[in-house]
């Protein structure tokens, strides 16, 4: 987390077009790091899950996708296959264009996640 914190300070805070939606806060993005080359940005974002079903609505992302659970513990799951749970400190990984169809935190309390994902320039225009 010290790491997370060094590299990504809070003063960076916005908000990003790429987040996949929850049904909490929207997602704090905390950093936004602009590359070259065929990709536009890495990006940092701060989520916060809430207690459901575990299911959202279903999405892909243009780049690959890393978590890291902060706090509680987190329901993930892509392309339909079965659910499976993140706790603490664990990573999961979303494949480019997978898709996203199961997401949320899998206790009664909220979870927190940092997401870190790279961003095409493809993605990036408009």
């Amino acid at each position: 987390m010290a790491l997370a914190t060094a590299l990504f300070p809070a003063s960076l805070i916005t908000l990003s077009a790429q987040a996949p939606p929850t049904a909490s806060a929207p997602p704090r993005q905390l950093a936004r790091h602009t590359l070259t080359g065929p990709l536009a940005a890495f990006d940092a974002l701060l989520i916060e899950l809430r207690p459901g079903p575990g299911q959202g609505r279903e999405h892909t992302h243009n780049g690959p996708v890393l978590g890291y659970v902060l706090e509680g513990r987190v329901r993930f799951g892509v392309n339909h296959e079965p659910e499976r749970i993140f706790g603490v400190g664990e990573t999961f990984f979303e494949e480019t264009g997978a898709l996203h169809s199961t997401w949320g935190s899998a206790d009664p309390t909220p979870a927190r996640v940092v997401v870190f994902m790279l961003v095409p320039k493809a993605a990036n225009a408009g």
